[in-house]
C-alpha cells in the first residue's frame, strides 16, 4: 500500500511507529513552547480525540495524523498582548503566522494561524471574548495505517472505557509516547478496560 501521495509503500510495524514517534515528539514540542508563551501551568485538554496522541486517517485512509486541542483561561484585558507574543514567538522559531480579528469590539476573536508549516497541517490559536485561549494544531499527513499504529500505541486499550486521559496538562511535562496498560502517566484511572 502506498499512501499520501508517494509511490514508496508506508511504513509498517517498527518503522510505522518510529515515524510517528517522530513526528508526535516534533510537534508536540512545538505546540508546548507555543503554549508557554501564554502559561507553563496546567492548560485544560480538549475532547478525548483531541488528547494528541491518537492518530487518525487521513488522505483517503491512506496516512494518519495527529491533532490536539488545549483550553486556559485568561484575563481578557490581556487579548492583545497575548495575541502580540504568540504571533512574535510563531515569527522567531520561523513559521509565518497569520492574524484576523472577527467581530468588533469586546465580542470579537483574534485568531491566529500557521498552515503548512514545521510538519503542521494547521496551527490555530484563538483569543475568545470570555478570556479563553484555545491552542489547536493538526500534524500533515503522515504515510501508515492509522487503525495498525492505534494498535502499535494503545494495544487492546478501550478509551471510551475507564481508560482516559489525564483532565490537564502542562507544556512543561514531560513527552512520551504510547501507553503502557495502568500507568497512571496517561489516565484518571488506571484499570484500563479491554476493546469488546
Amino acid at each position: 500500500m502506498t499512501s499520501c501521495q508517494s509511490s514508496e509503500p508506508a511504513p509498517t510495524g517498527d518503522d510505522l511507529f518510529a515515524d510517528a514517534e517522530r513526528t508526535y515528539i516534533e510537534y508536540r514540542t512545538l505546540v508546548n513552547g507555543v503554549q508557554s508563551v501564554l502559561s507553563s501551568g496546567p492548560w485544560i485538554v480538549g475532547q478525548l480525540g483531541e488528547y494528541g496522541m491518537q492518530p487518525s486517517h487521513c488522505d483517503n485512509d491512506t496516512g494518519y495524523q495527529f491533532s490536539l486541542g488545549r483550553l486556559l483561561r485568561l484575563d481578557v484585558a490581556d487579548r492583545n498582548s497575548n495575541a502580540d507574543a504568540i504571533e512574535q514567538h510563531l515569527l522567531d522559531i520561523g513559521m509565518t503566522p497569520g492574524r484576523r480579528t472577527l467581530g468588533e469590539g469586546a465580542k470579537s476573536l483574534i485568531q491566529i494561524e500557521a498552515r503548512d508549516e514545521q510538519g503542521l497541517e494547521q496551527l490555530l490559536i484563538e483569543f475568545g471574548s470570555n478570556g479563553t485561549a484555545v491552542v489547536s494544531a493538526t500534524t500533515t499527513c503522515r504515510p501508515g495505517d492509522a487503525g495498525e499504529l492505534g494498535d502499535l500505541l494503545f494495544g487492546d486499550v478501550y478509551f471510551l472505557g475507564d481508560y482516559l486521559p489525564i483532565d490537564t496538562e502542562s507544556p512543561t511535562d514531560p513527552l512520551f509516547f504510547g501507553i503502557t496498560p495502568g500507568d497512571p502517566q496517561f489516565v484518571r484511572d488506571p484499570t484500563p478496560t479491554p476493546t469488546p
